[in-house]
């Protein structure tokens, strides 16, 4: 399978990512979380190594890994920004409480253990 390299960050993570950038302590760091959001979205193989391998203005593979891993997050305040985010995304589309309706399909899901022999 064809493999584009990940030269920048793709648009629509750009936009949807603007709104962590003052949760990240420095350039850097906002860059790495941008790259990996950009391969979760495009890349059949999402492993943060195969990820890391597409980002073709990475000076070493590495990099992307400790920009994610040493770096210091505040995940209750990146969490608290992402709810918020979508829900002022959503709010046009969502429906009132009493209305709203999740359905959930588990025909796809792998079924294992003795009630599915």
């Amino acid at each position: 399978m064809l493999e584009w390299p990940i030269v920048a960050p793709a648009p629509v993570v750009s936009d949807h990512t603007a709104v962590f950038r003052d949760l990240c302590e420095n350039p850097c760091q906002f860059w790495h979380f941008q790259h990996y959001r950009t391969g979760l979205s495009v890349l059949p193989n999402q492993s943060l190594a195969h990820i890391a391998r597409c980002i073709l203005d990475s000076a070493d593979q590495t990099n992307l890994a400790r920009g994610l891993s040493e770096a210091s997050w505040r995940e209750a305040a990146v969490n608290r920004r992402r709810i918020r985010f979508l829900l002022q995304q959503t709010t046009s589309h969502r429906q009132r409480r009493g209305d709203a309706l999740v359905a959930i399909d588990e025909t796809l899901c792998e079924h294992v253990g003795s009630l599915f022999d």
